[in-house]
């Protein structure tokens, strides 16, 4: 009698244990997202937009962008020094990709690089021929609404012209010629172009 009852128990606790082994194993947080479908799990803090990296950036002006000007203030290789600055505007507007990212009349600031006024080549002499004067200018900032942007561009340099004096009685052109200083007057345009990208944010 003992026996046999020994027997049902050995066969309950094997019953019990069959049972344990076949239960899923609970759920946690370790294993949560394990059992989530790919659409159902939670996007990685990692990784690249693409609607943002498509999306073409309409603050910048490319390298080699066209910037035209017009003189606010006016230039001489007499009395202007390196290091000089002077006021002007931009002429036109600047269109990047269809936006205009500078208005007309936009304010700019630009610097003499180089200034030499017209000199004597042989002492002091009237009859010496002259080394003409010659300047050498560029733009240095924009002022992008209400914000001044430092940019960098191409150079123009100018030096003085010859004139030939002519007789009056005769017409013809005399002997000698005066080289002048190069003068640049307000609302003299000019076209620079940059020489690096820049940001206008």
């Amino acid at each position: 009698m003992q026996s046999h009852a020994n027997r049902i128990a050995i066969v309950l606790l094997t019953l019990s244990f069959i049972g344990g082994c076949g239960r899923p194993p609970a759920e946690d947080g370790s294993n949560a997202d394990a059992q989530k479908l790919p659409f159902d799990r939670q996007p990685r803090s990692t990784g690249v937009s693409p609607s943002q990296s498509l999306i073409p950036s309409t603050t910048k002006l490319p390298e080699g962008t066209p910037i035209p000007i017009r003189l606010q203030s006016a230039l001489s290789s007499a009395s202007s020094h390196a290091g000089d600055t002077f006021s002007a505007t931009i002429d036109e507007p600047v269109v990047i990709d269809g936006q205009t990212l500078i208005a007309r009349g936009t304010p700019a600031i630009g610097r003499v690089l180089e200034a030499k006024p017209a000199a004597s080549a042989r002492g002091n002499s009237l009859e010496s021929p002259l080394e003409p004067g010659y300047l050498r200018i560029v733009l240095v900032s924009l002022n992008v609404g209400g914000r001044s942007v430092i940019i960098e561009t191409s150079s123009i340099f100018a030096k003085g012209g010859s004139r030939e004096e002519r007789n009056s009685a005769t017409g013809t052109a005399s002997a000698s010629q005066t080289d002048k200083d190069i003068v640049f007057g307000i609302d003299r345009r000019f076209n620079f172009r940059l020489a690096q990208t820049v940001d206008l944010q």
